[in-house]
């Protein structure tokens, strides 16, 4: 369930599109760390046994190599961490590319930064010349003694230009900077390459928190190798505040020096000799630098016009030229240019041909043109003509071209053009800017949305005043009649993304409160058997939603219940989606059971998509804090013989042992389930089927306590109790361990001494690291 919908973001996921699992792949360094192949992003559902649905469905969850959601959240949000987005031709930090078009067409090629792997000696002699060092400076490099330095900082403030001098300075010169990627958890880091002295981190994201003991275990790593590592955020006060409470550091803040020293830097680099560089200043007009120079100038456009200076020695540039040619000042004119060729459909394509293909041959810019005219069908034109034959024609893109017609007097003459209808299919025909405005909405913060595999960026659209949008639906739906049903329509046929269809769902529940009576919930019935997964996935989310009003709740359970033990595969699917919502979350026991009434003994298609969404539901329960209930529920499951049911409770363990610590908690505490934990470990990686999938979790366990004491104590006491019985399935997992090639991996020392005992015809060993010697809980295991 999305925050949207009113309802907490489980710290686990949320339901899952209609499909199978994977195949497990071979895991990575760690839970947050993994990197396994990603399913298709869209899957197809059948509405019958023979044939599947002509619809795709994504819901927002992503699976790792487990077969499980991420553990890190279902879509994740976060403040805007570190955007590294460069615009025109500036690159970013103080390096930019003063070429334009391609490589071979004028212009002098993309200029590359590294992002993993070796920075080259190019990228390093250019940040280093002509670097003015800030204030802050010295305090950075005497910070670095410490092996590990945050600097912080706003976008474009050159801070990784800074890192980049800061670690060439602290290296007494060296070449040797490897930069280590974004996304790397550094929980599980280790330096690659032993002649490296320095590691750029340039933009930490936050779907990779840093543990307390990272940055103890990263200093220890850098002192063993004599290497330093800068990582690079953002001047976020959040993410400052977050480190400086958790991890007990504090990030050095990177501002830039004033322009003026910028620019007075970069030119002596560019121009060594001193007469030279006063014979190009006096060149200029008179108080263009004062003007241009201004405090809002990043490093890269301070670059930039240095540049632009430089090319006015040989007189292939003038003072006024510099101002046509400087980028940072083109978004200034962008408004008037376009509403100067408003009216002018060539121009406008013209326009765009030449922002595509600038560089290329006048010929192909033309042709180019005429093509986007074409292919634009009328919508570059901003007004039709009155004549019904025009607009007609100009609507289907033929014959004439749409604009104001002139049509000729009886003498011969023209007269004047008749009155132009706007064109409602003009593509310029309202800005964005001009939209939010008429609305009362805003941008708002960047945002960091994190799934497993990859993070992405958003810029929200918000209302100025909070709540405003809630009002104004809440407003219509009641005052128009006839509107309620075109957006329950509308809202009901979005496509399968989960960014829409928990915000259609979030509306439609609260609709439901707005329209009371025996027909509120109505048309959310109407999706729930809807042969459209998507449909289906808004009236879960709706049903959820719905149920948190105490007078709808009722009916809501009652729907439920009735649903779950109808034939309908369509009804069914949507109950057990809605268990996953903030309906479940509110409400284990009653969850369970709908889940369990839900299942059927089948092989058919449909019974199988059904099953799949039960057990989404079953792991979304588990990360609301429901992990008691869950587990009961699931071992009563596991009892019943001859069920589909009991298959699935046990194909669902090995990703709870990944979702969360609750499962090592037990252990440390010797709680009321450790035992029945280490039992069905114990039984599944003797299963033929399910043993990879519990192997690879319990080898998780073990990468993710590499550097945390407490899990560390928890894989420990799992891997001791498991080694007092070696049979197959613990033998191959012990055999994993001691291969695994990570050095830092939890376990090693218990699987090795086990399976040397087990070769050597020995008891059992009990490592003094164990930190149970007793059965858990007093069961016998």
């Amino acid at each position: 369930m999305s925050a949207g919908a009113g309802e907490p973001v489980p710290p686990g996921r949320g339901p899952d599109p209609d499909v199978t699992e994977p195949d497990a792949g071979p895991p990575e360094a760690g839970v947050v760390a993994m990197k396994g192949a990603r399913p298709e992003d869209t899957r197809q559902e059948s509405t019958d046994d023979e044939k599947a649905g002509d619809e795709t469905f994504d819901d927002g969850f992503d699976e790792e190599p487990l077969g499980v959601p991420t553990t890190d959240g279902l879509r994740a949000t976060y403040n805007i961490y570190n955007s590294n987005v460069n615009t025109a031709s500036v690159q970013g930090g103080q390096h930019v590319e003063n070429g334009s078009g391609p490589p071979g067409a004028g212009g002098s090629g993309p200029h590359f930064v590294a992002h993993e792997g070796p920075v080259s000696p190019t990228e390093i002699l250019d940040a280093v010349t002509g670097f003015a060092e800030p204030e802050w400076f010295p305090a950075a490099l005497a910070e670095l003694d410490g092996r590990v330095l945050f600097l912080s900082g706003e976008q474009g403030s050159g801070r990784r230009t800074a890192a980049l001098n800061l670690l060439y300075r602290h290296t007494k010169h060296s070449m040797a900077l490897r930069a280590v990627d974004n996304d790397e958890d550094l929980a599980a880091w280790h330096p690659t390459d032993t002649g490296t002295r320095g590691y750029l981190v340039d933009g930490l994201l936050p779907a990779r928190p840093l543990k307390p003991g990272t940055v103890g275990n990263l200093r220890r790593l850098l002192q063993e190798a004599d290497a330093r590592m800068v990582i690079v955020l953002p001047d976020d006060p959040v993410v400052v505040r977050s480190l400086t409470r958790d991890l007990h550091v504090t990030p050095v803040r990177c501002a830039p020096p004033p322009p003026r020293a910028l620019f007075e830097a970069r030119l002596e680099a560019e121009v060594p000799n001193r007469t030279e560089r006063d014979r190009l200043l006096a060149g200029l007009e008179p108080g263009l630098l004062d003007e241009l120079l201004t405090d809002r100038l990043v490093p890269a456009q301070v670059r930039e016009l240095v540049g632009a200076v430089i090319r006015t020695a040989d007189g292939g540039m003038t003072s006024r030229d510099i101002r046509d040619r400087l980028s940072y000042l083109a978004d200034e004119e962008i408004p008037g240019l376009l509403g100067s060729l408003r009216d002018d459909p060539d121009g406008l394509a013209f326009l765009l041909a030449t922002c595509v293909f600038e560089g290329l041959d006048h010929r192909i810019v033309r042709e180019q043109a005429d093509r986007l005219l074409n292919m634009a069908d009328g919508r570059l034109h901003s007004v039709l003509s009155e004549n019904p034959d025009d607009r007609v024609a100009a609507a289907h893109g033929t014959g004439r071209r749409a604009g104001p017609s002139v049509q000729p007097t009886p003498g011969g003459s023209a007269s004047s053009p008749q009155t132009a209808l706007p064109n409602p299919r003009f593509v310029f025909r309202r800005s964005l800017e001009d939209l939010l405005r008429t609305v009362r909405a805003e941008y708002g913060s960047k945002e960091y949305h994190a799934t497993y595999g990859y993070t992405y960026v958003v810029e929200p659209v918000r209302f100025t005043r909070h709540r405003q949008g809630e009002a104004v639906l809440r407003h219509v739906w009641r005052e128009y009649g006839s509107l309620s049903s075109l957006l329950t329509s509308w809202m009901g046929e979005v496509n399968g993304e989960s960014d829409v269809t928990r915000p259609a769902g979030r509306v439609m529940g609260m609709a439901a409160r707005w329209g009371g009576g025996r027909r509120a919930l109505l048309h959310i019935r109407e999706l729930a058997g809807s042969d459209r997964a998507t449909g289906r996935a808004v009236a879960a989310y709706a049903l959820g939603m719905a149920a948190e009003d105490p007078v709808l709740a009722g009916e809501v359970k009652y729907r439920l219940a009735q649903w779950s033990v109808h034939s309908s595969w369509q009804v069914r699917w949507t109950v057990a989606h809605a268990c996953g919502t903030g309906f479940g979350a509110a409400r284990p026991d009653q969850a369970m059971r709908l889940l369990r009434n839900v299942l059927r003994n089948g092989t058919s298609r449909q019974e199988r998509v059904v099953a799949t969404a039960v057990r989404r539901s079953l792991l979304n329960l588990f990360s609301t804090g429901n992990q008691p209930t869950v587990f009961r529920h699931l071992t009563e499951w596991a009892e019943t013989e001859g069920a589909d049911v009991a298959r699935l409770s046990l194909e669902v363990f090995p990703h709870l042992l990944v979702l969360g610590t609750w499962c090592q908690d037990q252990l440390l505490a010797d709680g009321e389930f450790a035992g029945p934990v280490v039992n069905r470990t114990r039984l599944l990686i003797d299963d033929a089927q399910l043993s990879d999938a519990t192997c690879q979790a319990v080898l998780l366990w073990c990468r993710a306590a590499a550097w945390d004491d407490r899990q560390k104590a928890a894989a420990e006491t799992l891997l001791t109790t498991l080694a007092q019985d070696m049979r197959h399935g613990v033998l191959r997992l012990f055999v994993m361990i001691d291969r695994d090639g990570d050095p830092g991996i939890a376990g090693k020392g218990i699987a090795r001494r086990a399976l040397t005992a087990w070769r050597n015809g020995a008891p059992p060993p009990f490592p003094e690291t164990a930190t149970h010697r007793t059965p858990l809980n007093g069961r016998t295991l």
